[in-house]
């Protein structure tokens, strides 16, 4: 008997840290831009309450009849110190009475089995803090740099992912990184300077808050090389390459686009190239759609079974190539809501405007009004549009 309590406990225990690992490597693989996701380099250097996994329903039970309720912060501090004090003396003195601090456990102190998922989902809910807002977005940033360093090239890549907390709908922004805007001390730029001539990734998230109308709960930050690692360790992802792909980028590093016609498993480098590929007539606007394209088949690939095994090293490279102004906290949130919906929809859009020429530059022209409706829509009711104003 006293076997059987000590194995159902492990088992609870592993059952829980699982859980909680498919959790937060569900939240990596949709918050994924053109590259991996955030740095878990803040994640496991902010401490955050332990999971109390291995309570059955007996205990939880026991606990809501237990917890006391206080006035004041003071008062708690008090009661806990004192209800602490307590326990060490009953414990010392059930060991006086019981050499064996293993006690019987009866079949009502067993869980049922078709409640045990249950159990980990309210102590999980209860130790992570709650996100009390409709919509929580973050800014995904990819540059072809190695993220800490002191100063910003131009992004590559701004992508907005908006998690419906509601009904699980992820909505995925692109915003063309010639997107003109007005950046302070400079004027008219292109976005995918603001970083770099601004005071880095406010700058530029404070940006997207203004063209798009929404508020910006934070920022990741991740490179190329990140990106091509993680997918290589997925397997790789299928897309479906529209047509014959050729360019020479001049880089020093994947210099080269070079992606044949049709349904194809990518990899690493291969994807990079596809979601990097602009020269067609619709230059910039294009891209942002196979940029969408490339964060769907991520998300549909860490979404299998056979990924889950990945995990580890996933986390291990995302700590090597990200960073971020989330806190702990919200990540677990957003890992926690994520979990309750199996098949989250996924949709995208790219921000509507227009073609320009001024002063034999090109942008992407954008009417604040027009697309600060336009991204409502998209964003409550799920409804795409037109890249192109009329």
């Amino acid at each position: 008997m006293k076997e059987k309590k000590h194995c159902l406990k492990t088992l609870f225990r592993v059952i829980g840290a699982y859980k909680n690992s498919l959790l937060l490597g569900f939240l990596l693989g949709i918050l994924l831009v053109v590259g991996d996701f955030f740095a878990i380099q803040q994640f496991f250097g902010l401490e955050r309450p332990p999971l109390t996994l291995a309570k059955t329903e007996v205990e939880l039970r026991r606990d809501e009849k237990t917890i006391p309720e206080y006035n004041s912060l003071e008062t708690k501090n008090e009661g806990l110190l004192e209800s602490n004090n307590k326990g060490e003396n009953k414990v010392r003195e059930n060991e006086l009475n019981n050499p064996d601090p293993v006690s019987e456990v009866t079949d009502s102190d067993v869980p049922n089995q078709d409640h045990i998922g249950n159990n980990l989902d309210v102590i999980i809910e209860e130790s992570i803090p709650t996100i009390n807002q409709k919509q929580f977005t973050v800014l995904l940033v990819g540059v072809d740099q190695r993220p800490g360093e002191k100063s910003y090239s131009n992004t590559d890549t701004l992508l907005v992912a908006s998690i419906n907390t509601v009904n699980g709908q992820i909505s995925l922004l692109s915003i063309p990184r010639d997107t003109q805007v007005n950046i302070p001390g400079y004027g008219k730029e292109k976005i995918n300077a603001a970083a770099r001539l601004g005071k880095g990734l406010i700058t530029t998230q404070s940006l997207v808050e203004e063209i798009t109308g929404q508020p910006i709960d934070g920022y990741v930050l991740t490179n190329f090389n990140g990106f091509k690692k993680m997918i290589d360790t997925l397997g790789g992802i299928t897309v479906t390459v529209e047509k014959d792909m050729y360019y020479v980028t001049g880089d020093k590093e994947d210099g080269t686009i070079n992606l044949k016609k049709g349904t194809q498993r990518l990899n690493g480098t291969q994807a990079l190239q596809y979601a990097r590929f602009r020269q067609d007539a619709l230059a910039d606007i294009s891209r942002t759609s196979r940029q969408q394209a490339v964060l769907k088949a991520m998300v549909k690939e860490l979404k299998q079974v056979k990924t889950l095994p990945k995990l580890p090293a996933l986390i291990a490279q995302m700590t090597k190539s990200m960073e971020t102004n989330l806190s702990a906290g919200e990540l677990w949130s957003l890992a926690n809501i994520l979990s309750h919906f199996k098949n989250p929809e996924v949709i995208s859009q790219t921000l509507p405007g227009n073609f320009l020429i001024e002063d034999e530059i090109s942008y992407w022209k954008v009417d604040p009004l027009k697309s600060h409706a336009i991204i409502r829509r998209f964003l409550d009711e799920g409804k795409t549009t037109s890249v192109f104003f009329q």
